[in-house]
């Protein structure tokens, strides 16, 4: 949320918005100019200009995505599992409201549908309007779906078996918000129920850097549900941290998978001069965990419930 302004050196002033990343740590953005502020049913939107990132969207004072950097996080968020999967043709996409996950998914040419589903749609048309750099006309294309529910309703409506890969780009379980019970046993066995009989999904994790119990925890839970989890990372450079990701498949290992057949499948469905960040090597290095985040995995966390949600504090 806007903070008001800060003085520089020479007397100027500039206005700051300033995201709490854990109760110890705050970040303080200095921002150029105000693209938009205002509130949805759901949520605080703000979209300003910050020399660093460019035009940078935030909800309820969290950064979301910016121009400069976004596709270093969609494109760690999608390729590694849609890449993982030899011909995936229906797609189910939860949240990712501002349209850029959408937009990877319907750069794979074997797409012949991909369903997006947000609970907010006031965010979908600020994004349209003031973003058109993150969803490129991806709201457009003939094979998008487009519906407004809440996400874990809408699966629990899905018949059995009905998508390739889930794609799962929600904010973070932060306590005392709906998205605390979208990271949970429950939530993830109806993904489970949702996919294919080889069907895999992924869905972000938060903060290796900053919150590593958090990450363990949805390791741990979708582990408890898929015969496969793998977590992998990124750094994400306008989150200032390194980012963790856990997929859950049924039948597909993203960590195994051999970089020449990576290499294949990119080529295969055109995707060599769309991407900026992802490709085989980077697959690789991304399943390859440091130490310390091994022995995360291993001693910290807890499997996350609905009675008993994992969730991050303010």
């Amino acid at each position: 949320m806007l903070e008001g302004s800060s003085a520089n050196n020479d007397g100027s002033r500039w206005r700051v918005i300033m995201e709490t990343v854990t109760p110890a740590l705050k970040l303080v953005y200095f921002i150029r100019k105000v693209i938009y502020s205002g509130r949805t049913r759901f949520q605080e939107v703000d979209i300003v200009d910050i020399s660093d990132f460019g035009k940078t969207l935030f909800i309820d004072g969290k950064l979301q995505s910016s121009v400069n950097w976004e596709w270093t996080y969609h494109e760690s968020l999608v390729h590694p599992v849609m890449i993982t999967h030899p011909n995936p043709k229906r797609v189910l996409i939860i949240g990712g409201g501002e349209g850029a996950t959408l937009r990877e998914v319907l750069r794979h040419n074997t797409v012949d549908e991909a369903i997006m589903v947000d609970l907010d749609d006031e965010i979908i048309d600020i994004c349209k309007k003031f973003l058109p750099e993150l969803h490129q006309g991806s709201f457009d294309d003939p094979r998008a779906r487009l519906y407004i529910s809440d996400g874990r309703k809408f699966l629990e409506e899905q018949s059995e078996g009905s998508y390739d890969v889930i794609i799962v780009d929600l904010t973070d379980p932060l306590k005392g918000t709906p998205s605390v019970y979208l990271y949970t046993l429950e939530f993830y066995k109806l993904i489970f129920r949702a996919l294919t009989p080889d069907g895999l999904f992924v869905t972000q994790a938060t903060s290796i850097t900053h919150t590593p119990d958090i990450v363990a925890s949805i390791h741990k839970t979708v582990a408890n549900v898929f015969p496969i989890a793998r977590i992998y990372h990124a750094w994400i450079p306008c989150f200032s941290a390194l980012w963790g990701f856990v997929v859950g498949s049924k039948k597909y290992d993203p960590a195994m998978l051999a970089r020449e057949e990576i290499a294949s499948r990119i080529r295969e469905r055109n995707l060599s001069g769309k991407l900026k960040f992802y490709d085989e090597i980077i697959h690789e290095a991304m399943f390859h965990l440091p130490k310390y985040i091994k022995e995360c995995l291993v001693n910290k966390g807890r499997i996350s419930t609905d009675s008993d949600p994992v969730c991050l504090l303010e």
